[in-house]
């Protein structure tokens, strides 16, 4: 499966603005961006639309970012990739140009079960889930100690 990088650094920035806004009120984007490497430009371009799904709100002014706006146990990986790109979690169709029996088969053996379990696995994933695995290889690789 190919998720777009509008999904996967949506998804990153999320993780960023979870961590950081426990230490800090809001998280600004060009804060996400140098952690994460992301441009900046980028990010503006996928922040309005976790704004208008209603899983970040801002804060205006020289002291302005972003937050959550609810617990992360409470944001599933099935909301966000909607927020992001409404077309990866549709139902896959083969090839529209087929009307045959063939491709009504892989719909229905293939591509939906698939979905279904796409689906189903994103709803029960949240973005707490996400940050706990983020902070455990974060402590883990804090851990290594390099001798010269």
């Amino acid at each position: 499966m190919k998720v777009s990088t509008k999904v996967e650094c949506g998804i990153i920035a999320l993780i960023d603005i979870a961590v950081n806004s426990q230490y800090e009120r809001v998280v600004k984007v060009n804060a996400i961006a140098d952690r994460n490497d992301i441009s900046a430009k980028y990010l503006e371009q996928i922040i309005p639309l976790l704004k208008q799904s209603n899983i970040i709100s801002s804060v205006k002014g020289a002291g302005g970012g972003y937050t959550l706006t609810r617990e992360p146990s409470k944001i599933t990986l099935n909301e966000i990739v909607n927020a992001l790109d409404n077309s990866l979690l549709s139902l896959t169709v083969f090839n529209d140009n087929l009307i045959s029996e063939a491709n009504t088969a892989i719909n229905e053996c293939l591509w939906k079960p698939i979905n279904d379990y796409f689906c189903s696995f994103s709803e029960k994933l949240t973005l707490k889930d996400l940050i706990d695995r983020f902070n455990e290889l974060k402590s883990s690789s804090s851990d290594l100690m390099y001798y010269i």
